[in-house]
């Protein structure tokens, strides 16, 4: 049976005539596309109710936390290497070091009053229909979703993968391991895909 990182090594490998800057190897890999991918948030009624949206920062969900600040909700981006959580109410260029600037880190409680997330958009390396991810190995992704659960900032929320479909395997399931966090919908420039996971927590697609 194939590994994580065969698989990694596999995307990796594949998207490279697709990627864009910075290369993809040891990344979430960025790719022609990914805006048109990120786009398809406002087609998922969850993320047009939504106040509170948190997005990782890699480079191709910079579309997503543009989108967030444009339709004017509440942006929760970690910072590299999960360092803290910046928290952006205001219009800019969303990309990594303007977020530090122009954004403000808060802890726990702060993050509690301006309410919980409804959705989380994370990147990955690869993903299956089942909502398996595998990120970069780093666990940063997990990490993230754990340190909200644990503080009750997300809570039935809607966890979108944004991806190419060279990264949307049919199932990986035998690599996924306990602390692993499944998806329910998988963003690509094609398709908007629900997993076997939205439909076991009952999130439907809406007409």
């Amino acid at each position: 049976m194939r590994s994580k990182s065969e698989i990694r090594e596999e995307v990796w490998r594949k998207i490279e005539k697709f990627s864009r800057f910075p290369p993809p190897k040891g990344r979430i890999p960025n790719f022609v596309g990914a805006e048109k991918a990120c786009e398809k948030l406002r087609e998922l009624e969850e993320y047009r109710k939504a106040k509170v949206v948190f997005v990782a920062p890699d480079s191709p969900l910079h579309r997503a936390r543009q989108i967030v600040l444009e339709d004017r909700k509440t942006l929760v981006v970690p910072k590299p290497k999960f360092k803290g959580i910046v928290v952006v109410e205001r219009k800019i260029n969303p990309t990594i070091s303007n977020m530090m600037k122009y954004g403000r880190e808060v802890g726990v409680e702060e993050l509690k009053k301006i309410g919980k997330v409804d959705v989380f958009v994370q990147g990955c390396v690869a993903v299956d229909l089942n909502g398996n991810r595998i990120g970069k190995g780093t666990g940063y992704g997990d990490q993230e979703y754990d340190f909200l659960r644990k503080n009750g900032l997300i809570e039935n929320s809607l966890y979108v993968v944004v991806c190419h479909e060279i990264q949307v395997y049919k199932d990986f399931s035998h690599l996924a391991e306990e602390h692993d966090v499944k998806c329910d919908v998988i963003l690509t420039p094609e398709r908007i895909l629900w997993t076997k996971e939205a439909l076991r927590r009952g999130k439907l697609p809406h007409p």
